[in-house]
């Protein structure tokens, strides 16, 4: 039995990628966490930061976005109409998590570019 708009085949399938996939965007998340944590830290005690960590904390702060509310929540946040496997959302949670989804990766893309000008210029 395959789910309405799958393109896994199987249920089976379907649920070893929703399981994947929450596992390392949970994993993903609390990296990205632990490198802001681990830098703003470095700030409150006044230590010295230079431009590589700033810019890998504002690429980490768009990996929280996209790793929680993208891959993370994923089909939770998906109407439940759509028939995918655990979706319970509704079209406002689908609408909020496509602003996440173009919001996180544009940040991450721009703060990409800015890691390897920063590398190229050093």
């Amino acid at each position: 039995f395959a789910f309405p708009f799958s393109c896994l085949g199987s249920a089976r399938n379907e649920l070893i990628v929703e399981i994947i996939s929450k596992t390392t965007a949970f994993l993903s998340t609390l990296g990205s966490y632990l490198i802001v944590s681990d830098i703003a830290k470095k700030v409150r005690n006044r230590k010295e930061t230079d431009p590589y960590q700033r810019i890998m904390v504002g690429l980490s702060i768009f990996d929280v976005l996209v790793s929680f509310f993208v891959l993370f929540l994923g089909t939770w946040m998906v109407p439940k109409e759509t028939g995918w496997l655990w979706a319970i959302g509704n079209t406002s949670s689908c609408s909020a998590q496509g602003f996440f989804f173009l919001f996180g990766f544009a940040g991450e893309a721009y703060y990409q570019a800015a890691i390897s000008l920063n590398i190229l210029l050093l």
